[in-house]
């Protein structure tokens, strides 16, 4: 491949010839000299700020439309990503862009734009709500996660037949959705209206077989609404875990083909059985389908849901340590400390990543762009919320000294003394130990 050939770039997926690019970077050196003195000093007052121009040229009968193509990309607004022949991918933010085209020559377009290193912003700005952009990704992603099961199941022609399975899982589901739920604190008005939704579901799951799509937007809309059933929003985290956790194996074919102590049935000779009730090669390799599809449809559904319920929690931000309580459940004392917080919304996004990757080898493009979406929505929002919450720092005293004490030095506030006894169950608050690890919540 010539040379030539290779210089070619992109912006916003946008291709076009690169002719030259020319960039400065640096140092931004001030230089201090004084009247009658033969000495001096430069001073380095940081980085140069790295920008480039970029020029080019359009040759060939389409070189206008090609052109106009170009054109529209550099004048979007926000930061884009440019792929460029030497440095690599990189994110810009374009500046001036000039374009020529000349009568006497026809065929030709030259172009030149200016990029400046995207960064990112010291100060960032309010106006962005990275809730809702989490909440806007979750809707989008769920549509593609039920989208996905609907064309799976309607693959196989005996899917929806009885022997197939299909509504046993979705009653063993439920089951499991009403174990977990009674056991979070919650309030008792919403409960049951989310319980009588439940029922309604189950006993509807005979009529709705018919129509996948249908039943599996009302079983993953009780999974949706599980946070607003419960005091807090972060307590939905720990029933979307449990789901999870469940469905992570083989209950999805045990529901289906017997093993589970619902599929046991007892003769009159006191025998019981759980014996496989398909035998067709059709109806089984149906079985295999619904296994598996209604396996992703329920882990996704409950990975989309847990972060969504965090882009729901409510943040308290006062800076007085005895009247934080955000993301804290009934009955516990602890903060959510920033540290806490970054380390569930990482987890969330591990997850989000590992499930775009399995989308890919099934070959659902729209799970995994949008399950893509949400990770960097996710991991975006933890970050812009985090640095709202208190810090975490652990002291280690290197001499006996009283918890006021430690307060002040670490707080600056004697009076958050009482907050570190109850954290650390200090049994004497007048006395901490030597090098005796005390947490300590900084707001």
């Amino acid at each position: 491949m010539p040379f030539e050939d290779r210089l070619m770039a992109k912006f916003r997926g946008v291709e076009f010839p690169l002719d030259t690019a020319s960039g400065t970077s640096g140092r931004r050196a001030i230089s201090h000299s004084y009247p009658k003195r033969d000495s001096g000093y430069s001073e380095d007052n940081g980085a140069v700020f790295k920008q480039e121009k970029i020029e080019g040229r359009f040759v060939g009968s389409d070189y206008v439309s090609r052109l106009q193509t170009l054109l529209n990309a550099l004048n979007q607004s926000g930061p884009g990503e440019l792929v460029h022949p030497w440095f690599g991918v990189m994110q810009v933010q374009v500046g001036n862009v000039n374009h020529k085209l000349i009568l006497a020559e026809d065929g030709l377009a030259t172009f030149s734009f200016d990029v400046f290193n995207a960064g990112e912003s010291l100060f960032p700005n309010a106006s962005i709500d990275t809730s809702e952009s989490v909440k806007r990704a979750a809707a989008e992603a769920r549509s593609a996660a039920q989208a996905a099961y609907v064309r799976s199941i309607l693959s196989y022609e005996k899917a929806l037949t009885e022997e197939a399975g299909l509504g046993d899982l979705f009653d063993q589901a439920f089951d499991d959705l009403d174990e977990f739920t009674r056991s979070i604190p919650s309030l008792p008005s919403s409960l049951k209206d989310w319980t009588n939704r439940l029922e309604r579901a189950k006993s509807s799951i005979g009529n709705l077989l018919a129509v996948p799509g249908e039943l599996a937007r009302d079983a993953m809309g009780l999974i949706e609404d599980v946070k607003s059933v419960v005091t807090d929003p972060i307590q939905a985290l720990s029933v979307y875990d449990n789901v999870r956790n469940r469905w992570d194996g083989l209950r999805a074919e045990l529901t289906v083909r017997g093993g589970l102590g619902r599929s046991i049935n007892i003769s009159d000779d006191s025998t019981a059985s759980s014996v496989q009730r398909a035998s067709d090669t059709e109806t089984l390799n149906a079985q295999d389908n619904n296994i598996n599809a209604f396996n992703t449809l329920l882990q996704d559904s409950a990975l989309v849901e847990k972060a969504d319920a965090m882009a729901n929690s409510n943040l308290n931000t006062e800076s007085e340590q005895n009247t934080i309580d955000s993301l804290t459940g009934v009955g516990r004392d602890a903060v959510i400390t920033s540290s806490q917080l970054t380390a569930i919304g990482n987890a969330i996004a591990s997850n989000l990543a590992m499930a775009a990757e399995d989308a890919v080898e099934r070959g659902d493009s729209d799970v995994w762009r949008t399950f893509r979406a949400l990770r960097l929505a996710v991991l975006e929002d933890t970050r812009i919320r985090a640095q709202q919450f208190p810090s975490l720092v652990t002291a280690r005293p290197s001499v006996t000294m009283p918890v006021a004490l430690l307060a002040w030095q670490q707080t600056g506030n004697a009076d958050n003394r009482a907050s570190i006894v109850r954290r650390n169950g200090v049994a004497n608050p007048s006395f901490i130990a030597v090098n005796e690890s005390i947490e300590v919540i900084n707001g």
